[in-house]
């Protein structure tokens, strides 16, 4: 794993080196909740306001270069907004993996 992703996901500290790939794989089938869906929703509609342009007295070129300089400034506008929902999202898939396997570990009484 990279340190970046360690920095992003500390919970993957808890896994050893050769689980952490199929860890991740299984975090990021985590399924959205509704706080995760809805801060994507919001992050779309607010990407797409400030994004926003008028095109009906522009000439083809300029509509082009309008696209062009939109979706330089929407990429990464989308990943500041929706990114930390999708980083949730698999934080919370790698704390409830790590629930389980505690869970099984865990001494019967």
């Amino acid at each position: 794993m990279r340190p970046l992703s360690l920095l992003f996901f500390p919970d993957l500290r808890a896994f050893g080196k050769a689980d952490r790939a199929a860890a991740m794989r299984k975090a990021r089938a985590t399924p959205l909740d509704f706080v995760e869906l809805a801060g994507i929703a919001l992050a779309l509609v607010l990407t797409t306001a400030i994004t926003r342009y008028g095109v009906s007295s522009v000439e083809l070129a300029d509509r082009i270069a309008l696209a062009a300089i939109n979706f330089v400034v929407a990429v990464p506008l989308l990943t500041f907004l929706a990114g930390p929902f999708l980083i949730r999202r698999v934080r919370r898939g790698l704390r409830e993996q790590l629930a389980r396997r505690n869970a099984f570990a865990a001494p019967l009484r």
